[in-house]
């Protein structure tokens, strides 16, 4: 195997295990109405990146598969990762207005799903719910991460090929 490919796999298997991990660590605030899942300030990596939508959306699967969703969720919810992932790769040129992918996209897709799939509440309940809590996870701990490993050589230097 091509030395460059075998990079990539294990580099998108550890932000999948990374990403499976925080969502168990923090799992009281991964799932339910009110949602602040840490693990999705892994989403900046798409910035240095854009292979790690792949890692990012199959960590979320097996986040979900693992946390005990329900079918819907496991196969619906890692659509919004992959979709805010792309979403943010369009945008990279501008940090502070791609942060809001994950929220947006959360919100509306995964908003859908607590509120059909698990019958927590209104439209107007679950999407705002899961936009608010993505959105501060995004700015409050994604931004000034990112703004800081973005002048770390070392760091940058793990995504070259």
């Amino acid at each position: 195997m091509n030395r460059f490919v075998l990079k990539t796999v294990l580099m998108q298997a550890m932000i999948a295990s990374i990403y499976v991990v925080l969502v168990y660590v923090f799992q009281f605030a991964s799932f339910g109405l009110i949602q602040f899942r840490v693990a999705e300030v892994l989403m900046i990596l798409v910035l240095f990146d854009r292979k790690s939508v792949v890692g990012l959306t199959l960590g979320c699967f097996v986040a979900n598969l693992v946390g005990g969703a329900i079918l819907i969720d496991v196969i619906i919810g890692p659509m919004a990762t992959l979709l805010a992932g792309i979403a943010m790769i369009m945008t990279k040129s501008y940090p502070k207005i791609t942060m809001i992918w994950p929220a947006v996209m959360n919100g509306i897709i995964i908003g859908f799903i607590l509120t059909y799939g698990y019958l927590l509440g209104p439209l107007y309940i679950t999407i705002p719910s899961v936009f608010i809590g993505e959105a501060l996870v995004m700015y409050l701990i994604g931004l000034p991460v990112y703004l800081v490993l973005s002048k770390h050589q070392g760091f940058n230097e793990l995504f070259k090929s």
